[in-house]
């Protein structure tokens, strides 16, 4: 296994542990003491869960690392629709600010992908 799969799959570990963190723990620690976090307890969860499927999803796949800001943007889409779709699933309620840091979180990782793809390619020639 290379090197960016392991970064991949460390970092999107990295990423669910905090998803469950923050839905579990902080969420409730923010609600129970009243503090005003401007909503962050609300909307951290898609942002964390966003950023485990890509990085977790693609550490795992067999695909070739110039490949992943697109395969980011398709699980960034799937994200999108899971959050559409959580009343009709019954995992949850639909939420716009979730609809938003879902999109907003995914798109930086697809940023950050095409900079890095871009250094990468620069680095090799």
């Amino acid at each position: 296994m290379s090197n960016i799969r392991i970064v991949f799959i460390i970092t999107g570990a990295t990423f669910l542990v905090l998803t469950h963190l923050d839905d579990t723990y902080y969420r409730d620690w923010v609600y129970s003491n009243q503090i005003a976090d401007f909503g962050l307890a609300n909307y951290l969860p898609s942002i964390t869960g966003t950023i485990t499927a890509i990085f977790l999803l693609i550490g795992l796949s067999k695909e070739s690392f110039k490949k992943a800001p697109s395969s980011a943007f398709g699980l960034m889409v799937g994200c999108v629709i899971y959050e559409v779709m959580q009343p009709t699933l019954g995992t949850g309620v639909f939420d716009w600010l979730d609809l938003v840091a879902v999109v907003i979180a995914g798109c930086i990782v697809v940023s950050a992908l095409k900079i890095s793809n871009k250094k990468m390619v620069n680095t090799a020639t």
